[in-house]
């Protein structure tokens, strides 16, 4: 099946992505190589990759199927979401869907709901201006990355940072979903009430 227009767009910006971390001079000559490509060659490199994700599990699904410790910060029927180990800024977060997804507009609408949700947390509890919601297509599949903005601007090309795991475990702390557990209703036994008629029989029974 031929790639439309808009497909070929979006896996270019999408290997765009990729390239942001090369230094100026490999990144510039990889640009060139992705804006070259032919529809022909993208769709080749989308059946081996599709082929390669067959036969070998991506680090997205590991971390779904609880193979790999995570920091979860939610997780709903359609996706889970879990702080980044190598942020962009502090609480980042990825947004993972629980099926893998090669095209943004597949991903399920309650994904960018709850990308919505976690940006307004992060808002409220670790002071940001705001926060970015931006999908990225990374190790085979599409995720939808929240990066929240206290200064300046940032976006998928922004550096990445190393924190230490007792700051990671600070931000979890501080932004992930708190369950509240439920409190079993705890019935107490009543004694039966006497009726009337019950009172007048015992009544008549005593000597």
């Amino acid at each position: 099946m031929a790639l439309t227009q808009e497909q070929i767009k979006e896996l270019k910006s999408q290997l765009t992505q990729q390239i942001s971390h090369l230094p100026e001079q490999q990144k510039a000559e990889a640009q060139k190589q992705i804006d070259e490509m032919s529809p022909e060659t993208l769709e080749t490199m989308i059946k081996q990759q599709k082929a390669s994700s067959k036969n070998q599990k991506g680090v997205f699904r590991m971390i779904i199927d609880k193979e790999i410790p995570s920091r979860e910060i939610e997780e709903t029927k359609d996706c889970l979401a879990v702080l980044d180990i190598k942020p962009i800024s502090k609480g980042h977060t990825v947004i993972i869907p629980k099926k893998v997804t090669g095209d943004a507009k597949s991903i399920p609408t309650s994904c960018f709901s709850l990308a919505k949700k976690i940006s307004k947390r992060i808002e409220k509890k670790l002071k940001a201006k705001s926060a970015e919601i931006q999908t990225e297509f990374k190790f085979g599949e599409i995720i939808i990355n929240v990066i929240p903005i206290f200064k300046e601007s940032l976006n998928l090309n922004s550096p990445r940072t190393s924190p230490e795991d007792k700051e990671l475990d600070e931000v979890y702390r501080t932004i992930r979903l708190i369950k509240k557990p439920k409190i079993q209703k705890i019935k107490i036994a009543t004694k039966p009430k006497e009726t009337k008629n019950q009172l007048q029989t015992l009544k008549r029974r005593i000597p």
